[in-house]
């Protein structure tokens, strides 16, 4: 029940997100980088969505040189498990929709397979992080696809903010990532 709910909503506002609703999504996603970063964070759902965005990225920016990636990864995975679980979503198809849904939300254009290798044709951060930013903020992806996806790590092997046209990316599962 819960997740047919869930799915109704991802097809209504798959290609139309109400602006509230993004800038909901937007804080939370503040509020879990805030507290990876262990710093307080901003208040940006009241802000129009584009200012709650460069808002958000001038703060990872500033403040990603103290961030410690494994903490990144590890309270993104839980966010994101905690996301699958609250859907209900069990189906690959419905996880990945998820997914894309969700980075479409903060300005990040994904597309592709999960698991599997996604591209990432635009994004909104490429603006304002350097590729040491990027690479940082990148653990917090991988915790969150992974987490989404009920395991593994997004491996970036291709970044636009190091000069790429887009970033490509694999799901990995642990045992891949470990072996690397």
């Amino acid at each position: 029940m819960r997740a047919r709910f869930f799915r109704w909503l991802l097809r209504r506002w798959e290609n139309n997100t109400p602006g509230i609703v993004r800038r909901v999504q937007l804080q939370i996603l503040m509020d879990l980088t805030a507290r990876a970063f262990r710093l307080p964070g901003k208040r940006l759902w009241t802000r129009p969505w584009r200012d709650g965005l460069r808002e958000y990225a001038e703060y990872t920016r500033a403040h990603c040189a103290e961030a410690d990636n494994q903490r990144l990864y590890k309270m993104s995975y839980a966010m994101g498990k905690r996301l699958r679980c609250v859907t209900g979503f069990t189906d690959a198809d419905d996880l990945r929709r998820l997914v894309f849904w969700l980075y479409q939300g903060i300005g990040i254009a994904m597309g592709g397979e999960l698991p599997g290798a996604v591209t990432v044709s635009g994004c909104f951060f490429s603006d304002y992080y350097a590729p040491q930013v990027c690479a940082m903020m990148s653990h917090m992806d991988s915790g969150i696809v992974g987490g989404v996806m009920g395991g593994g790590r997004l491996v970036f092997t291709e970044r636009i903010t190091e000069s790429g046209r887009r970033c490509l990316a694999r799901l990995q599962s642990e045992v891949e990532y470990e072996g690397q």
